[in-house]
């Protein structure tokens, strides 16, 4: 081997090694792959529901995860925090600077007493009976009618009206008279709830879409069906109707359930009587007009068979119980 030949080997093993040198110095610089750690609590991922009240989906709380890399809420800027909107305290009442006051010629309550301030522009408006008798007549409480009528609607002064009428004095008549026509009012109104002759109550969304006579025949389509109302303010039995016999009885009175909008969920189905009551006196117009013994009975039915002693008698009562009738605090 020749000088020249060595002499171009030893540059070539040169310019390898710096060719080397240099890729490792190049390759070495570059960045390293990064990697991002990502913390999953719970409920960060949507899932689905548990019951179904609730969404197909529930959605996360939009933002980055708490906790996670992304959550930079307590490094780079302060927690946002609500403006404080409360109204300095001041008190309630200011007192009055001295040319607003007013002498008071009343003498000074007992120490033991606490004195309430007023202010000089207070108004009092005085309350008179009223002197127009029509507006008076107005605004009292209606209580016209004959006394039955009267006793079918609960007022027991009525009762006692007749009582006084047909017993006197006599302590043991007046309790029998006491006995029948409680059985007359209670029969009256087991007939009432029987025809489905019902007041409803006011301020129920479901009653309120429809009128007196349609909740009536809803009332009388649910009683064939065997949920019926047991006088008082709930269901016989405890026994409530379902979204599907609900329907059907809307849908038999003629009204179209899809309609409907104040739709009750199952609790307030069971509370729909609350507040309800029979109307017998609404009743009373089917003996007329000579309201008779056998009218009467014919309108009781089988509660008639228990008020013998009333239908003996009847011709001597019934003007005592079909008389027009005011109370004496109503007349004043």
């Amino acid at each position: 081997m020749t000088s020249s030949e060595l002499a171009i080997l030893a540059l070539g093993l040169l310019l390898g090694a710096a060719s080397g040198a240099a890729l490792v110095v190049t390759f070495g610089s570059r960045p390293t792959r990064r990697e991002i750690r990502v913390t999953v609590t719970r409920d960060a991922v949507p899932r689905r529901s548990e019951t179904l009240s609730q969404d197909a989906f529930l959605a996360g709380a939009a933002g980055p995860a708490p906790g996670g890399p992304g959550d930079r809420r307590e490094v780079d800027r302060e927690v946002a925090r609500p403006p404080d909107t409360t109204a300095p305290w001041r008190p309630a009442m200011q007192p009055l600077r001295a040319s607003e006051r007013t002498p008071n010629p009343v003498a000074a309550p007992a120490a033991d007493r606490t004195l309430v301030p007023s202010f000089s522009a207070a108004v009092a408006i005085a309350i008179e009976p009223e002197t127009d008798r029509e507006l008076h007549d107005l605004r009292r409480r209606p209580t016209h009618g004959s006394r039955l009528e009267r006793m079918l609607r609960g007022d027991h002064r009525a009762m006692v009206e007749v009582v006084d009428a047909v017993a006197g004095e006599d302590s043991r008549q007046r309790r029998s008279w006491e006995v029948l026509l409680g059985g007359l009012v209670e029969g009256m109104a087991d007939v009432a709830v029987r025809e489905s002759v019902i007041d409803l109550p006011m301020g129920t969304a479901f009653w309120d879409s429809f009128t007196v006579e349609q909740c009536r025949r809803i009332v009388a389509a649910l009683a064939s069906m065997g949920y019926r109302f047991d006088g008082v303010d709930g269901w016989v039995d405890g026994r409530t109707p379902a979204y599907r016999d609900l329907t059907q009885a809307l849908a038999d009175v003629g009204v179209e359930p899809r309609r409907l909008r104040a739709w009750p969920n199952q609790g307030e189905i069971a509370a729909l009587f609350v507040g309800a009551r029979p109307a017998p006196d609404e009743l009373l117009a089917a003996a007329g007009p000579d309201y008779t013994a056998e009218d009467m009975q014919a309108l009781l039915d089988e509660h008639a068979a228990g008020l013998a002693d009333l239908w003996v008698t009847w011709e001597d009562v019934r003007p005592a119980l079909l008389e027009e009738s005011v109370p004496e605090d109503v007349q004043a």
